[in-house]
Order: structure tokens, then C-alpha cells, then sequence
């Protein structure tokens, strides 16, 4: 459906928006109203955040674009307040290497390096490698874009520990319970040797196994939904919202 001419932008030509639409299939699998929705957030998003591409990469018109649509999935019933807690994001062309510092069990803090494909800090900037958004959204249950991004949401109320701000209207007790369960059994199953039922990442910590937890709400719904549904349930109290549960 063609972006409606007095709400887009110049370069935004129906051409350009099919074809970053039909680089995605969780964006393919939206109804068309749905999606003009969702547009008008990434629109917003466009407009409000600084996008910067770095080691020699130069951004365009359909990298911001698919950027931001994968990105307004998560505040397409939220606002796009929800993300004011940064204000740039940081495009590499491919993974990248990043320092790191960990602390082990015994109190000794240890640098090393490691191979990314995104990165979200506290305050921004939200990183992403190029090559792994385009990987994002096909239905297979890995989206860097909203990993980061859940990161970002987060972390609103404080330290980013897989407890975001919860709406009044839910349950945060619930909400805990059904996270450290889910949790606990990843972890659990990954300890015994066990085939886990949940993206192995997310045993790393709660926030990732939280930021884990929405790459799959919104990239294999119908999944979550019958594997998970717990888990499926809260995020949906939380998002507001689900994309169909079959993904064409």
C-alpha cells in the first residue's frame, strides 16, 4: 500500500517501501492497516533519533527505514516515548569487536574482546551491525534490533535487570514469577545437557534472557505462544499487542 502523501516524507517512494517491507517477513505479515501503523512510528523514530554509520559505512534512506520499522514493533502501542532514553544509534557494516570487563565469581575483573552484533548501553547509544539487521525479522526468532531496543526499555526504571516499568494494570509479582521460572528451567536444561526450549543466549543473565524473550515474541509469535505461554501472556500484557502468530 502506498505511504500516504501528505504524512511521508519526500524520499519516501512506494518502490523503496515495498522493498524494505518484503526484506522482512515479520513485516510481510502484517495487515496493511496494521503496517501503516506501524510506519507512522518508524517514522517518528526517524525523525527524532540520530543515526550515525560507522567504519566507513554510509546510511541511506532504506537502512534508517528498515532500522525503524523492526524497531517500532515493540512501541507500535506504546509511544514512541518509550525510547527516549536515547538518542543515537551506531550502524557498523558487519559484527564488530568491542572491550570488555567482567568480574567472576571470585571477584577478579577480566578485560578481553568480543564479536558483536549489537550493543545497547544505558543512555545510548544503541549499536547494531548492518548485516545482522537485515538477518532480523525473518521468522527464525533473531531480531538485534529489538534485542537492543528491549534493552533500552529495559532499563527506564532503573538497572537493566529484565524487569522493565510495568503498566498498572499488570501483575509485577506475576511478572516475576513467570520470568525467574522460565529462567531457572533454561538454565536448568542447559546444566543437564537437555535440548533447551528457549534461545540458549538468554541463560547469560535476566536482562538477556528478557531481551531474548521479545526477539521471539515478535519474530515467532505462534511459537512463544504454544511453548511459551506464560511468558507469551506477560509480554503481551506488556506490548499490548502481537503480530499474527503464523508468519508467512
Amino acid at each position: 500500500m502506498p505511504p500516504h502523501p501528505a504524512t511521508s516524507p519526500p524520499w519516501l517512494t512506494p518502490d523503496l517501501l515495498s522493498e524494505v517491507r518484503s526484506d522482512f517477513a515479520v513485516l510481510e505479515g502484517l495487515p496493511d492497516a496494521l503496517f501503516d501503523r506501524l510506519l507512522a512510528r518508524a517514522l517518528k523514530l526517524i525523525d527524532g533519533k540520530d543515526f550515525y554509520g560507522a567504519a566507513g559505512l554510509e546510511l541511506d534512506e532504506g537502512h534508517h527505514l528498515a532500522i525503524s520499522l523492526l524497531g517500532a514493533l515493540p512501541i507500535l502501542e506504546l509511544g514512541e516515548d518509550w525510547y527516549d532514553g536515547f538518542s543515537s544509534l551506531v550502524i557498523y557494516p558487519g559484527e564488530f569487536v568491542t572491550e570488555i570487563e567482567e568480574m567472576d565469581e571470585d571477584g577478579l575483573m577480566h578485560t578481553g574482546r568480543d564479536i558483536r552484533a549489537g550493543e545497547s548501553w544505558q543512555g545510548g547509544p544503541v549499536v547494531l551491525a548492518l548485516s545482522d539487521v537485515f538477518d532480523s525479522g525473518q521468522g527464525s526468532g533473531f531480531n538485534v534490533v529489538i534485542h537492543e531496543l528491549a534493552h533500552q526499555l529495559d532499563g527506564l526504571n532503573g538497572d537493566t535487570d529484565g524487569f522493565p516499568p510495568l503498566h498498572r494494570d499488570m501483575d509485577p509479582a506475576r511478572w516475576t514469577e513467570v520470568f525467574t521460572r522460565a529462567y531457572e528451567e533454561l538454565n536448568r536444561q542447559l546444566d543437564a545437557g537437555q535440548q533447551p526450549t528457549f534461545d540458549p543466549y538468554g541463560a547469560e543473565s535476566p536482562a538477556e534472557f528478557f531481551a531474548v524473550a521479545c526477539e521471539l515474541y515478535f519474530d515467532l509469535p505462534g511459537w512463544m505462544a504454544e511453548v511459551h505461554p506464560e511468558l507469551f501472556a506477560q509480554l503481551h500484557a506488556f506490548f499490548r499487542w502481537h503480530p499474527p502468530l503464523e508468519i508467512r
